[in-house]
C-alpha cells in the first residue's frame, strides 16, 4: 500500500483480519480526516509531543522512537509534508478516481486465506497532463494517508515511494511505510508495523484489479517469515481526471511538474495551457 493524489480511506488490517492497503497511490496530503481522542494528560505533560507536525528528520528522531500502543491519537504524531516531489507517468485509463468496497488477504504461502470483507478505499491517480495529454501522478515523501474499517482507522507513513508503469495495462507503486492502527473506541494506538508494499494496479480485459503485496518488517527492516500476502480488490472508476495544481497544504504542484519537466530533459512536455 503505499500512497495517490491519494486519498486512501479504509482497509483491512493484515493477519488481524485483512490488512490495510496502502496509500502508496500518491498517497499523500488527501486523506486530511482528524482522528478524535485527544492527546493524554500524561503524554501532555511529558512534552514531546509537538504542537504542530515535524519534518522527517526530526520526526524521526523526537516522535518516532516514542511511539506505542495505547498512546492516545494525535494527528501531530504525523510528519509534516515536504517540498521533494518525484513524477511518474501512468496508463490513460489509470487516471481519474477510483473507490474500492470490499478485497480478501491472500497468503503467499499456507492457510488461512480469508473472506472478503468490507474494505473501504478511495484513490485518485494523475494530478497533471503533459502537452501531448499523458498523465503523470506525483508522489511525495514524507506520505501519509488513512484507511478505515469498521473499529479502526489505520494511519500510514511512507518513509520511501516509488512508482513505474510496467506494461501499458500495470502500473505499480512501491515503498515502505509505518502502519498505525487507531481504535475507534478508544481514540487509542492498538498496533503499530513496519510495512514494505507493491501495490499493482492491472488493467484486465475491461475491468481492473488492485493487488498490494505485503511484507511485514522486524525492527533491522527484514521481512517477518510467514507475514507475505496479497490484499485483492476489484476497484470502480467514480470520477475522471481531474487537474491538481495546488494540494490543500500549499504545494505549487503545476510549477513543480513544469520544473521536473525541464530539469529531465522533456522541455517538449511542458504544458503550454496555463
Amino acid at each position: 500500500m503505499m500512497a495517490v493524489n491519494w486519498k486512501r480511506v479504509a482497509a483491512i488490517s493484515l493477519p488481524l483480519v485483512l490488512l490495510a492497503s496502502v496509500q502508496l497511490v500518491g498517497c499523500s496530503q488527501v486523506s486530511a480526516k482528524t482522528l478524535t481522542g485527544g492527546v493524554e494528560q500524561y503524554d501532555v505533560a511529558k512534552g514531546w509531543i509537538p504542537e504542530e507536525r515535524l519534518g522527517l528528520d526530526d520526526w524521526k528522531k523526537r516522535v518516532a522512537p516514542k511511539l506505542k500502543v495505547g498512546l492516545a491519537w494525535s494527528d501531530n504524531l504525523l510528519p509534516a509534508s515536504s517540498g521533494d516531489a518525484i513524477w511518474v507517468k501512468i496508463p490513460d485509463w489509470l487516471a481519474g478516481e477510483w473507490h474500492i468496497n470490499t478485497a480478501r488477504f491472500i497468503r503467499d504461502v499456507g492457510p488461512p486465506n480469508y473472506e472478503e470483507v468490507t474494505n473501504i478505499e478511495d484513490d485518485a491517480f494523475g494530478y497533471q497532463q503533459d502537452k501531448n495529454g499523458g498523465y503523470w501522478h506525483m508522489l511525495r515523501v514524507p506520505a501519509t494517508n488513512m484507511t478505515e474499517t469498521d473499529s479502526h482507522y489505520a494511519r500510514f507513513i511512507h518513509h520511501t515511494q516509488s512508482g513505474s508503469q510496467l506494461t501499458p495495462a500495470q502500473f505499480v507503486i512501491e515503498g515502505e511505510n509505518m502502519e498505525l492502527r487507531v481504535s475507534k473506541k478508544t481514540g487509542k494506538i492498538d498496533s503499530i508495523r513496519r510495512r514494505h508494499d507493491r501495490y499493482s494496479w492491472l488493467l484486465v480485459g475491461n475491468s481492473v484489479q488492485a493487488d498490494d503485496h505485503v511484507e511485514y518488517l522486524d525492527q533491522a527492516h527484514k521481512i517477518q517469515k510467514g507475514s507475505e500476502g496479497t490484499v485483492k480488490a476489484r476497484p470502480t472508476k467514480v470520477a475522471p481526471y481531474k487537474r491538481i495544481d495546488r494540494t490543500p497544504d500549499g504545494f505549487d504542484v503545476r510549477q513543480s511538474f513544469i520544473d521536473y519537466l525541464t530539469q529531465h530533459g522533456l522541455q517538449e512536455l511542458v504544458p503550454t495551457q496555463q
